[in-house]
């Protein structure tokens, strides 16, 4: 790619990131937000409803309930954990009068105002990561270009500064795994959870991480679409790995 068309697509780059890193925190800031005060309400004013429940997925993973309010019938869907009760089997939930359609498996009230706490002490450490990863990239982008609009040669052209940018990238990206690391540690401890497999996460991330920087660097810009491709069938799974580890913790943490 050409200096001009190099400069014109971080431009783009740039101004796309920016905007990113300010409006998708907002809008699920937003999203949860919205979810947490649906629970403050039910906590206030939520109102007593016998449900009975309709379904079990197949791998136990959640329960469907159903019950009436003013003659309509409605549904709901909660994880495993929060409804153990058999398919057919009635029990105490509680609604919202002014959204009948929400709903939560159980009878005390205060319960929902805990959750609404919990939720919000959980979901502003999502907005902020993405923000910051973001905010990041978006600073490496207008680095990258204030370097070849003052007339330094394209990195991509030179396997040194190439190997240069892909080390200071992942140094710059460690504070980030370190922090998101520290939130599910404290939230590990706070609900008495094993910490060994947020300590496995951080290893798995730092591995992969160090890995992709080694290869990268040791190869350079050589055929870069090609290695991200083969790095993308190694890193897809291992974040999924990681998502299903703290998963495990928090059900058996429970």
């Amino acid at each position: 790619m050409s200096s001009p068309d190099r400069i014109k697509s971080l431009v783009r780059w740039r101004a796309g990131l920016a905007i990113a890193a300010v409006v998708l925190p907002m809008a699920l800031f937003a999203l949860f937000e919205r979810q947490a005060r649906r629970l403050d309400a039910l906590g206030a004013e939520g109102s007593p409803v016998t449900a009975r429940v309709i379904d079990v997925s197949g791998d136990g993973g959640s329960v469907s309930y159903v019950y009436r309010v003013n003659e309509l019938e409605y549904t709901w869907n909660v994880a495993r954990g929060e409804a153990r009760y058999a398919v057919g089997e009635s029990f105490g939930a509680i609604y919202l009068p002014s959204e009948p359609s929400f709903s939560r498996p159980y009878v005390d009230r205060r319960r929902a105002a805990t959750e609404a706490s919990s939720n919000r002490a959980f979901t502003w450490k999502i907005e902020l990561g993405v923000g910051l990863a973001l905010g990041l990239f978006a600073l490496l982008a207008h680095r990258d270009l204030r370097r070849l609009r003052s007339g330094a040669p394209s990195e991509m052209a030179s396997p040194a500064a190439y190997r240069r940018r892909v080390i200071r990238t992942a140094w710059a990206l460690l504070p980030l795994f370190l922090l998101v690391t520290g939130f599910h540690l404290r939230d590990a401890l706070n609900r008495k959870e094993s910490v060994v497999p947020v300590v496995l996460a951080l290893f798995l991330m730092l591995a992969i991480a160090g890995g992709m920087t080694f290869y990268i660097a040791h190869n350079g810009p050589v055929e870069a679409r090609a290695r991200s491709a083969k790095l993308l069938r190694w890193a897809a799974p291992a974040v999924v790995g990681v998502a299903l580890l703290r998963l495990l913790a928090y059900v058996f943490g429970h």
